[in-house]
């Protein structure tokens, strides 16, 4: 699942308040999943095909503490540039993410998968991955945020450069800047992980979409 997708965003709830949607309701999580990718599809790259049914896949469970957990990943598309599709499920995973004060920028950009719920902020992402590029397995780290000590990932517009870049380009489209850093990351540190036995092969951890990163 993760292997064959664009981008790979994994999150879970860190306040026991709401109760998480029972598992019946995951069709309807699903079906919010596709009405907000391709609504910001629509909104950044109204030329391209709306996501079809299989191309966002979502698996979920409660953990024993009654709290959420979940995998999402958009599919590599056939005929669809990579870096577009990355571009929009690094702003859904910021919806999802997002953890603002009051004085950040970005802060009406929240949705909660556990709640099923606009405007809400009961989850964190703890990890994403994205291609190295269309056709190779190969996958790099994607570091949205900061670390916040207990293996998630502190959002906000505030200090994260990327995050700011994404606050932009929801307000304006001008996705050019960030489809290329994506393309041509220049800040790669070699301590990835294996994603599987048979790729034999180390993937790196990509800090490029970071402010300090960039800074280097």
């Amino acid at each position: 699942m993760e292997r064959k997708s664009s981008i790979c965003s994994r999150v879970r709830q860190i306040s026991a308040s709401p109760v998480a949607a029972p598992l019946s309701d995951v069709p309807k999580v699903v079906q919010s999943l596709y009405q907000l990718t391709n609504s910001f599809q629509n909104q950044l790259s109204p030329y391209l095909r709306p996501f079809e049914e299989g191309e966002i896949q979502f698996v979920g469970y409660i953990h024993q503490d009654d709290k959420f957990q979940a995998m999402f990943t958009l599919k590599k598309r056939q005929s669809v540039e990579i870096g577009l599709d990355q571009i929009t499920g690094l702003i859904l995973t910021f919806f999802i993410g997002n953890t603002p004060s009051l004085m950040d920028l970005g802060q009406e950009y929240k949705w909660c998968p556990a709640g099923n719920a606009m405007g809400s902020i009961w989850c964190e992402i703890t990890c994403i991955t994205k291609a190295v590029s269309w056709w190779q397995v190969s996958r790099t780290s994607v570091q949205l945020g900061e670390p916040n000590g207990n293996d998630g990932w502190t959002m906000t517009g505030t200090k994260c450069a990327a995050i700011k870049r994404l606050i932009s380009i929801m307000r304006s489209d001008d996705k050019t800047e960030l489809t290329n850093r994506l393309k041509t990351p220049d800040c790669i540190h070699q301590h990835g992980r294996n994603f599987s036995r048979r790729d034999q092969m180390e993937m790196p951890m990509d800090e490029v979409l970071t402010e300090e990163a960039a800074s280097q």
